[in-house]
């Protein structure tokens, strides 16, 4: 089965799951408004220190002036709130999941309540992924064209290695050491090490995304006006596909956690596409 064939079965048994749960999608809308308002807040303090720094720098003749250790400290802070909240929301989403899927009555107030006991190994964990953040984009400006590739191939590495980190958050009690160590094992002994993706939601919602482009360039036929509403009814579409593919993904992992560490699948999925999830590379 094909890589677009199988993330739309797999799209479809996880909203089949969301049209009975529907509440799983308010997890995905608060993580948005809140990661909005820190970042507005954030970059509304820094840029009143950081313009400056730049228009100094400009006025020399650099057209990329390089990162002071200021702002690199600025961007560790701001990937570190930004990471916590994103996996504090995410860990609520899976838990309610996977509760749920199992049969349970989970409410978001118990997510919540999750997240919020494990809010420490959270802020731990969203340490460590803002602190490899910096460091690829680091790699990144060292040098354009290689730092890309480097920062890329070690990029799908870390995203592989860790991607039961959230679900294992969610289901123990556990520092960011072991539970990078945990996901890693899970993965390979279900998949293995050299591997590629048999599955993408970010291209099929990608895909889904694009028929909004035309909605500007035809509210633009109507005067400036439809214009602005075309550009508005298009991001109010991407920013409903972003939560349901959020939501989406949440309960996708919380099946692929199960059959990773019981072999055992919820209802409403199948085991073909849990094993085939990641293919042998080549």
């Amino acid at each position: 089965m094909g890589k677009i064939a199988r993330t739309w079965d797999l799209m479809g048994q996880s909203l089949a799951i969301l049209k009975s749960d529907k509440e799983l999608l308010w997890l995905p809308i608060c993580s948005t408004i809140a990661c909005i308002a820190v970042s507005v807040t954030l970059l509304s303090g820094a840029a009143l220190v950081v313009l400056p720094q730049l228009g100094s720098v400009g006025s020399a003749g650099q057209n990329h002036p390089p990162m002071s250790p200021g702002m690199w400290a600025f961007l560790l802070f701001f990937y570190l709130v930004n990471y916590f909240v994103v996996i504090f929301f995410n860990v609520a989403l899976v838990a309610i999941a996977s509760d749920r899927l199992g049969g349970g009555h989970a409410t978001l107030n118990d997510g919540l309540e999750v997240a919020w006991q494990r809010k420490f190994r959270i802020l731990e964990w969203a340490a460590v992924a803002a602190t490899v953040g910096i460091l690829l984009r680091a790699i990144e400006n060292r040098s354009r064209w290689l730092g890309r590739l480097v920062a890329g191939l070690i990029g799908v590495g870390w995203t592989l290695a860790t991607f039961f980190i959230v679900p294992l958050l969610a289901a123990e009690d556990i520092g960011p050491g072991e539970a990078m160590a945990r996901s890693a094992s899970l993965f390979r002994e279900n998949w293995g090490e050299e591997v590629v993706g048999g599955f993408s939601f970010g291209l099929v919602f990608g895909l889904l995304g694009l028929p909004a482009l035309i909605l500007p360039f035809y509210g633009s036929t109507l005067g400036q006006d439809g214009y602005l509403l075309g550009v508005g009814l298009a991001v109010t579409y991407w920013l409903m596909l972003a939560v349901i593919n959020s939501t989406v993904q949440g309960i996708f992992m919380a099946a692929l956690y199960r059959y990773a560490t019981t072999k055992n699948i919820f209802p409403g999925f199948r085991m073909e596409d849990m094993r085939g999830a990641w293919q042998p590379r080549g």
